[in-house]
């Protein structure tokens, strides 16, 4: 009977780790405003959002 709770506990702690990178990977968390690539209006190749103020280092 214990193995049994402990096998569930483990099975939700994995898919709540799964979950969490999940949604950390939709909403680009922890990015800095880091995109893919694209061209500017101005035709300029860029990485980042235009909104984004701190500098990468």
């Amino acid at each position: 009977m214990s193995n049994l709770i402990l096998t569930i506990i483990v099975i939700a702690a994995l898919v709540a780790i799964v979950v969490l990178l999940n949604m950390s990977n939709k909403d680009k968390a922890g990015s800095k405003g880091i995109t893919r690539e694209y061209t500017s209006k101005e035709g300029i190749t860029r990485t980042a959002k235009k909104e984004r103020k701190d500098h990468i280092v």
